[in-house]
């Protein structure tokens, strides 16, 4: 069973809406790639962000697990989907933008995965196409790790989230979601997802095998420090 195919039923009412995340993408592909006309999600969950862009793009989406890829089906029928592992993908097409949001690259466990997606996403980008992604930075990573479990309620069921310091620069979410079954009584779902992170410098100069980096900022700052806890990386094909 891939991540996340337990916790797909329950991630879009944990997660909430993404019209602030749709509205920075779509700022960025008007200034950086204006004409853009197709956009491929990797790692695109239940289809939430591409939801955003319908009205004026053709989408794609490409996930690993299948139950997050059957509630995206149903959340944007339009989208042409498909399953396969953002590191390694073949699709024999090709795209304007690819994204990859919401910490995504950061389930790739070893750097030559992300070597990987990097590789591959330039071999499906159209010319000057961009790719966008975001990371959690190790900082963000490790002050988690030292945080109390999160508890959330939704719908009237309980999510539990800890992330714990397994060494090595990985992280484990642990998921615990007790859904509402009526009567007082919950049925418990569990899972655990890997996590690790890499450098900003590390990173840019793996991305800069294949692209040109128009921007790298940190969202909830002015300027990117030692402190930011996700980054996002705009990346223009280089032929």
């Amino acid at each position: 069973m891939a991540s996340y195919d337990i916790f797909a039923k329950f991630y879009d009412a944990v997660m909430g809406d993404p019209t602030e995340t749709v509205a920075l993408l779509q700022g960025l592909i008007r200034e950086f790639n204006p004409d853009a006309k197709c956009i491929l999600e990797l790692a695109c969950g239940t289809g939430a962000v591409l939801k955003g862009f319908r009205e004026k793009y053709q989408l794609a989406g490409l996930d690993l697990s299948e139950g997050m890829l059957d509630v995206a089906r149903r959340n944007v029928p339009e989208a042409t989907f498909y399953h396969g592992d953002m590191s390694s993908f073949n699709l024999q097409a090709s795209f304007d933008v690819i994204l990859c949001v919401f910490d995504s690259i950061n389930h790739l466990a070893e750097f030559s995965q992300w070597q990987g997606l990097f590789k591959q996403a330039h071999a499906h980008l159209t010319t000057a196409g961009l790719l966008i992604f975001d990371i959690n930075t190790l900082v963000k990573l490790q002050r988690l790790s030292q945080s109390p479990a999160r508890v959330q309620e939704f719908d009237g069921s309980f999510l539990i989230m800890k992330i714990t310091d397994n060494r090595n620069q990985m992280y484990n979410w642990s998921l615990r979601v007790f859904e509402s079954i009526g009567d007082n009584h919950y049925l418990l779902h569990e899972e655990n997802i890997l996590e690790t992170s890499f450098e900003k410098e590390r990173i840019e100069g793996a991305v800069k095998e294949y692209f040109e980096v128009k921007r790298v900022f940190d969202p909830a700052n002015k300027s990117v420090s030692p402190v930011s806890e996700r980054l996002y990386f705009v990346c223009q094909k280089r032929d």
